[in-house]
């Protein structure tokens, strides 16, 4: 079984063993072990403080496998991005050229780099242990974090974003960058992702360039992966896709990987949710309800003490009920206020 919580500085090597699994394209979750140590720094502040509106909040989570007890995944979310300086992306885009004389009416794709996306919510990378990718893991992994949004809705905006990891490969090649962003940097792909990962990001408002980049004039590799996830993350792709979220035309600047949008409201599990009481029953007893009992989602605790795990459970009018495991996996007992989504 798993259970997902907030972040604390002993789970700082495991952290830092995730990172380097993860390896190159993974901007907002470097390897780097002062970083990573702010990022849990700067959850725990978040979570220790009274929000109105939200601001540069930063939260971190971590999936515990509870056979072992062992920190086997992370994910976070961010509450506003591009607060500092302006969160570059590219919009694709079409530029017209036409020529009346010549009856040419030309509509050529472009790349026009912006920042639409600052002042909006974002979810942050995701990352699993290689034998811990099982569809329980990674969905509860996930969702967890729309739980939490549900109950902390004050604390985000109503757009939510996630920048789904482009096509590289392990040694750091990426078709997009080399195509591109390398004459501007003047460096590989995995040294400006590193940078953008541990440094200010106004070095990307110094070097990239400021006109339409027009896609016909990229390598044909290149623009074979504009809008590409990586394999790696087709995963997590899936499980964002079925939640209601949406490609509206906006890649990464470094790799080209899609950025993936939805509206609070309309994403499947904050719609679905629901929220009670717990009703303590005995294992055997839920077991014994086959055609009445399903997998569930459960979260429990405010901010620090928040906690998310998945069991068989029964819905009922009055509120869930779960075994008595169940309720000490998530700290709580009978008639503890919780959240509840289908698995």
């Amino acid at each position: 079984m798993y259970l997902v919580r907030p972040a604390d500085f002993q789970d700082l090597p495991a952290l830092e063993r995730l990172a380097q699994q993860a390896g190159i394209g993974f901007t907002n979750f470097p390897a780097n072990r002062d970083r990573l140590n702010d990022k849990i720094a700067s959850s725990k502040r978040a979570l220790q403080t009274d929000v109105v509106n939200p601001g540069d909040e930063t939260y971190l989570f971590v999936l515990v496998d509870e056979a072992t007890g062992d920190v086997v995944g992370t994910s976070g979310l961010e509450a506003m991005v591009g607060l500092e300086s302006p969160f570059y992306s590219y919009r694709i885009d079409e530029v017209v050229h036409a020529s009346p004389q010549l009856q040419i009416h030309n509509r050529i794709p472009a790349l026009f780099l912006c920042h639409d996306y600052s002042g909006t919510s974002r979810m942050m990378a995701m990352i699993i242990n290689n034998q811990h990718q099982n569809p329980t893991a990674m969905s509860l992994l996930s969702r967890a974090r729309l739980l939490f949004i549900a109950k902390h809705s004050d604390r985000f905006t109503q757009k939510l974003f996630v920048e789904l990891r482009g096509d590289s490969d392990k040694h750091g090649y990426s078709p997009f960058w080399e195509s591109l962003g390398k004459h501007f940097f003047s460096m590989d792909f995995k040294k400006a992702d590193y940078l953008s990962g541990v440094s200010s990001k106004h070095f990307i408002a110094d070097l990239m360039p400021r006109y339409p980049i027009y896609v016909p004039t990229l390598s044909s590799e290149a623009q074979d992966v504009i809008g590409v996830v990586h394999e790696d993350s087709a995963k997590t792709s899936d499980l964002l896709l079925d939640e209601g979220f949406e490609f509206r035309g906006y890649v990464d600047i470094f790799d080209a990987g899609p950025t993936v949008e939805a509206r609070i409201q309309d994403l499947r599990t904050i719609r679905e949710q629901k929220s009670g009481k717990t009703l303590i029953s005995t294992k055997s007893e839920i077991e014994a309800k086959n055609t009445d009992s399903a997998s569930y989602l459960i979260s429990a605790g405010h901010l620090e003490d928040f906690r998310v795990t998945s069991a068989r459970a029964i819905s009922q009018v009055a509120g869930l009920s779960i075994d008595d495991q169940t309720s000490e996996r998530l700290s709580i007992g009978s008639g503890s206020q919780i959240q509840w989504a289908t698995l």
